[in-house]
């Protein structure tokens, strides 16, 4: 059996579930809950133990168990899939790497270990001298490396780790085929993945004179910077509570905030905010998300480039500015530290606002050149900008009033570089000239209807109902439907793994909600159902081609064209007869 299967067959939805959200029933299998995706004052989340399915008609947040997981604890799908198979006794396939990679997990465990039995008075003077308390401590598992070359060495040996391993976990190093402790002297932060496990180390000097100040583990098969938020398995309930994050540059920063009562506190582990660390923030439900880095100049293009990306963009952000010369770390050793952390919260700029003043910075906005000044520094946001952007529409509006341009001007201009910055790949909507097929879209949801419902239906008649519609329907190739049929064929006509592959599909949210409306109906329901929306699908394949047809007619008028249009007309009329005979 695939181990997914078996993992939904042991473990019950409605208990994981349970874990997070008070669940009362709401009928046969079913149970309903306040949504711990969105806020919500009436119940809209609904959880369906038979089906194993999960969905809430409110934000529209759906899925199986795997699912739920991944979006309540910010894993992928790899993590959430380990993390059921372990507690449901389920062995996983292990490929050569995963054997590798628990390999270095279990040597960092050790490490790990070895670092806090050696937290010593000198290390604790140092995080009192920096305002963290011993709760603070633990929760950051912070130890010490003590000096010397092969403490830590010595130590993996005795465990029987071949040392080489531990070199490629990055705990120690070699030079000139002489193995040592890459980290000594050191107080050392453990850096987690987002499920826990001790990926990396950061040691930081306890010597004034010592150099670097912070030594970082190179990365590794199960170490990559731009990936990783450090904090964020300490943080990661706080952040699904308030639905926003602050993310800081550095790691004391985030432990002091935690301190100071901001636990939705994180932190990058390079020089800037990465697309990979922004999933991580919106698989759990951030909406608000402040970027709170140094005011120093490096802060401020970081806070740029944050901005720019992508995916940051599903955001409200706003950028968070400490006074020069402070950084959060440092205020837990002032009295008024958490009142001037919440004043820069407080008066943190909007994307908007901090664009604009990062681009005015020292430019005469009174002068021709000062205003040429912001604009070549705004405009690439204004070109690349998608339809609707409302960040683009209020940076306008921005621009427009502080440097007092006419509003045909700024259009003009923005026009202009873009054309000047030669059009992107052409979509379908530019070649027709048209906006998307409103046929295409009836299509889906006609698809979509008449997959839930077979979907609902137990597995010893779903293969009979499944090639019921593969006699009276002849989907287009590159159709939902088409895909349908061939995944019910690759895995043995098996509903849960048919259903699987098609949620995970963009079309998944519909699909969701149409599955939890529907129950399976008895089989001469069933029939008159099925040859009822199978009418209506195949006047929809006919109204889509008709479509197609009739742009092509206004390209050139054939006779071939004009007489396909006439037998089509003639079919769409033909279904629509049958499928009223049926109401």
């Amino acid at each position: 059996m695939d181990p997914r299967e078996e993992i939904r067959a042991r473990i019950s939805l409605r208990e994981v579930v349970g874990r997070y959200v008070e669940l009362k029933p709401a009928g046969r299998g079913r149970y309903k809950g306040l949504c711990p995706f969105h806020k919500e004052k009436t119940p809209s989340f609904y959880v369906d133990d038979e089906k194993g399915l999960f969905y809430c008609f409110g934000c529209k947040a759906g899925g199986d168990v795997f699912t739920f997981l991944e979006k309540i604890e910010g894993l992928s799908f790899a993590e959430a899939l380990e993390r059921l198979a372990a507690e449901a006794g389920v062995e996983l396939p292990e490929r050569p790497r995963e054997k590798k990679d628990k390999d270095l997990y279990q040597i960092n465990a050790l490490a790990l270990e070895f670092f806090r039995r050696q937290m010593n008075e000198k290390a604790r003077r140092y995080l009192e001298g920096r305002g963290i308390k011993p709760t603070y401590v633990e929760a950051f598992r912070l130890g010490y490396a003590p000096p010397g070359w092969d403490r830590l060495t010595q130590h993996l040996a005795r465990e029987g780790i071949p040392l080489e391993k531990a070199v490629a976990a990055g705990v120690l190093a070699e030079k000139d085929g002489r193995i040592y402790d890459r980290f000594r002297d050191r107080l050392v932060v453990p850096i987690l993945d987002p499920s826990g496990r001790v990926v990396a180390f950061s040691g930081r000097t306890l010597d004034p004179e010592g150099q670097p100040k912070y030594l970082n583990s190179p990365e590794s098969p199960i170490f990559k910077k731009r990936e990783l938020l450090f904090g964020l398995p300490q943080a990661r309930e706080a952040i699904r509570e308030k639905k926003r994050a602050i993310v800081v540059e550095g790691l004391f920063d985030v432990i002091a905030l935690h301190q100071m009562g901001y636990r939705e506190t994180v932190a990058v582990l390079g020089s800037a905010f990465t697309p990979e660390q922004a999933l991580l923030l919106k698989r759990l439900g951030v909406q608000d998300l402040y970027l709170a880095f140094d005011a120093d100049e490096a802060g401020r293009k970081a806070t740029l480039a944050g901005l720019d990306l992508e995916v940051v963009r599903s955001f409200h952000v706003r950028a968070a500015l400490l006074p020069e010369g402070l950084d959060p770390g440092d205020l837990l050793l002032r009295e008024d530290g958490k009142k001037l952390f919440e004043e820069a919260l407080e008066n943190a700029l909007s994307e908007v606002e901090f664009r604009f003043e990062e681009a005015s910075r020292g430019a005469d906005l009174k002068t021709p050149e000062g205003k040429r000044q912001v604009l070549e520094a705004l405009l690439p946001r204004l070109v690349n900008a998608e339809p609707f952007d409302p960040v683009a529409e209020a940076l306008k509006a921005l621009i427009l009033d502080r440097l007092g341009l006419l509003p045909e001007a700024l259009e003009e201009l923005i026009a202009r570089r873009r054309r000047r910055r030669g059009r992107k790949e052409l979509t379908t909507a530019d070649v027709l000239g048209a906006s998307p097929s409103q046929a295409g879209e009836r299509v889906l949801l006609l698809e979509l209807d008449v997959i839930a419902l077979l979907l609902t239906l137990p597995p010893e008649t779903f293969r009979y109902w499944v090639r019921f519609v593969e006699d009276r329907v002849e989907p287009p190739e590159k159709g939902l439907l088409r895909e349908f049929f061939e995944a019910a064929h690759q895995v043995h006509y098996d509903p849960r793994r048919v259903r699987q592959r098609l949620l995970d599909r963009e079309e998944g949210a519909v699909l969701f909600e149409r599955l939890m409306l529907a129950s399976p109906p008895e089989p001469p329901e069933l029939e008159r159902l099925l040859e009822k929306s199978l009418a209506r699908l195949r006047e929809g394949y006919y109204r889509k081609r008709l479509e197609e047809l009739k742009n092509a007619l206004a390209r050139e008028a054939t006779p071939e064209l004009l007489r396909e249009i006439q037998e089509l007309q003639q079919k769409i009329e033909a279904e629509r007869r049958r499928y009223r005979a049926e109401l």
